[in-house]
């Protein structure tokens, strides 16, 4: 349909479709009464995979050629920082949680389930993640937007990558109940949206270094399953402060690791990246 769209064009589009879609998924999870979270979450998360496949397969048709389908970043694997997605995500929960065990706010308690079970399921969790729900979130942030913004240099990329995640989950927020529901919304969202940058930051150095989406979708599963995984090993009399101000998903230590985290990335993979801007022939690296 537009076949000489310039790149932060393409952005544009993508970001209006893909926020659009959001918001028409909340309004479907509230008119069809869906009551599973799972199903509720498995409906919005793959809406931007599903918007950077309108964008390939419609408004562009970069996706008739193979060429079209490298911008997602899905050809290649990235295999030597899975180890540091991995383990920048998981000690960034763990450390966070950690010290909120160490406060009168909580303890480390041992889940009825066992400790090995929640180790199995955890381990479980981030390869489905991975593969599929996180996959579906990956593929239109990391895989399609973040290189039709880097013409605009890395800082100020990485930053609307992240300010735009953050808008795309708001619906979920103010819409449905199975989203950050607990708290005051004046301290959690301001949490949220620092820590959806600095994620972005950390997640996007990943993507940027290797050129593969893969690295990207791990780091972000590990931090979904470990958050709900740690909150079994912790007994408190404090959710709401524990697990939404200080540690959970987004609580300010969670957002201050995930900062730290990304620079360790930054200084780590000091080197040329692998991804180009997509229009960029030349293989020159982007400004930063």
């Amino acid at each position: 349909m537009f076949t000489r769209l310039h790149d932060t064009h393409k952005a544009t589009i993508f970001t209006v479709l893909v926020l659009l879609m959001a918001l028409v998924a909340a309004f479907m999870i509230r008119a069809l009464g869906i009551t599973s979270g799972f199903a509720a979450v498995a409906l919005y998360m793959f809406t931007p995979a599903e918007a950077a496949l309108i964008m390939l397969l419609i408004v562009t048709r970069d996706g008739f050629s193979r060429e079209g389908w490298k911008v997602l970043g899905l050809h290649r694997l990235g295999l030597n920082v899975w180890w540091m997605a991995f383990l920048a995500a998981l000690l960034v929960s763990l450390l966070a949680t950690a010290i909120v065990w160490a406060t009168p706010l909580a303890s480390l308690v041992v889940p009825e389930d066992g400790v090995g079970g929640r180790l199995i399921g955890f381990v479980i969790q981030v390869v489905l993640f991975t593969c599929t729900l996180v996959l579906g979130e990956e593929i239109g942030w990391r895989g399609y937007l973040l290189p039709m913004l880097l013409s605009v240099g890395w800082t100020r990329a990485l930053v609307l990558v992240g300010l735009i995640h953050a808008a795309w989950h708001m619906p979920l927020i103010f819409l449905t109940p199975f989203y950050h529901s607990a708290g005051n919304r004046l301290i959690v969202l301001p949490l949220f949206v620092g820590t959806i940058v600095a994620g972005s930051f950390f997640l996007g150095y990943l993507r940027i270094y290797t050129g593969s989406v893969w690295p990207a979708s791990i780091g972000h599963s590990v931090h979904n399953a470990a958050w709900g995984t740690l909150v079994a090993f912790t007994a408190t009399s404090y959710p709401v402060i524990v697990n939404q101000y200080l540690a959970g998903d987004n609580g300010i230590l969670i957002l201050v690791g995930t900062a730290i985290a990304a620079i360790w990335v930054r200084h780590r993979l000091g080197k040329e990246p692998t991804v180009p801007r997509p229009s960029d022939t030349s293989g020159e690296a982007p400004a930063v």
